[in-house]
C-alpha cells in the first residue's frame, strides 16, 4: 500500500484529495494538522482513523520539527496545499499570513533534504498566472489577476521558485523570483537545489468552491490551459486521479486545471 503525506488538508483541494485516495486500496494518508481535533469527528474520515489508514499528526507546516514528523513513515507522495486566510480590499486580496506558502515551502524543503533514500514525489498547489501561464488566462483574468491577487501570487511565486529550484528538471524561474520580503534571498541558500527527481505544480483556474464535481469530461488539463474557472473537488480529483500514479504524464511540469 501507498503512503500520502498530506500538508494543509483540514479543507479544500487537499482535504478532497484525502478523502478520494482513502477511497481505494491503494493508499493510507498522514495529515499535518494544526487542530486535529477539528477534524477528528468528521464522519467523512473517522472510518479510515479508526481503520488506521488515516493518521493526523498536529503541528505548523511552517515548523521543520513538526513537518519531519511526517516522515517518521516512509511516504511516495507529499502533497502541499498550505495556503492564508485572504481579506479583500481596495489593494485587492491580503493574506493574514503574507508568505506561508513560501515558508511552508522553505519548511518541507529543507526536511526533504535531510531525508535517506529517494525523496517522494511533491506536488504543490499553485494557481493558473503565475510566470509564463499569465499569457494563457483570459483577457478579463489578466486585467483581474494583477490587481486582485498580486500578493497571494508574490506567495506562490516564492513558492514555486523554491520547488522548480530543488527539482532536477525544471526550470528554475529566474524572471519571477518575488521580493525580499517574501522570499528573503539569505534563505535561498540555506535549502538544498537539484535534488527532487518528481515534482508537480499544479495550478488551478479561478476556484469558484468546493463543489459540484464535474468530471472528467468538463475538466480541462494543459500547462497552456485558456480557462475561466474549476472547483476544488475537481482539482482534488485531478491530483488524485492523475498526478499520484506512478509514471504520471505530469511528472516535473506545471499543468493548469480549469473547465
Amino acid at each position: 500500500m501507498k503512503h500520502a503525506v498530506l500538508i494543509g488538508a483540514s479543507r479544500g483541494i487537499a482535504y478532497y484529495t484525502t478523502l478520494n485516495l482513502l477511497s481505494t486500496d491503494e493508499w493510507t494518508c498522514t495529515l499535518l494538522l494544526r487542530k486535529p481535533e477539528a477534524l477528528a469527528a468528521d464522519p467523512k474520515l473517522t472510518p479510515y482513523v479508526e481503520s488506521g489508514k488515516l493518521v493526523f499528526v498536529k503541528g505548523n507546516g511552517t515548523s521543520v520539527e513538526d513537518v519531519a514528523k511526517l516522515f517518521d513513515k516512509p511516504a511516495d507522495v507529499v502533497i502541499t496545499s498550505i495556503g492564508g486566510a485572504p481579506r479583500f480590499t481596495l489593494r485587492g486580496a491580503e493574506l493574514d499570513q503574507p508568505r506561508v506558502c513560501t515558508e511552508a515551502a522553505e519548511t518541507l524543503l529543507k526536511v526533504l533534504g535531510k531525508l535517506d533514500g529517494k525523496p517522494p514525489r511533491v506536488i504543490a498547489v499553485s494557481s493558473m498566472g503565475m510566470g509564463n501561464s499569465h499569457k494563457y488566462m483570459p483577457l478579463a483574468w489578466r486585467i483581474f489577476y494583477p490587481w486582485a491577487l498580486h500578493h497571494p501570487h508574490l506567495d506562490k511565486e516564492g513558492m514555486e521558485y523554491l520547488m522548480c529550484r530543488a527539482s532536477t528538471t525544471l526550470a528554475v524561474p529566474e524572471d519571477h523570483i518575488p521580493p525580499p520580503n517574501i522570499l528573503p534571498r539569505e534563505n535561498i541558500s540555506q535549502i538544498r537545489e537539484d535534488f527532487l527527481p518528481e515534482v508537480i505544480i499544479v495550478r488551478p483556474a479561478l476556484l469558484t468552491g468546493d463543489g459540484p464535481l464535474k468530471g472528467k469530461d468538463k475538466t480541462k488539463v494543459s500547462e497552456d490551459l485558456y480557462s475561466y474557472t474549476v472547483t476544488r473537488m475537481d482539482v482534488a480529483a485531478f491530483i488524485s486521479d492523475e498526478c499520484v500514479q506512478e509514471g504520471s504524464k505530469w511528472v516535473n511540469k506545471l499543468p493548469i486545471v480549469g473547465y
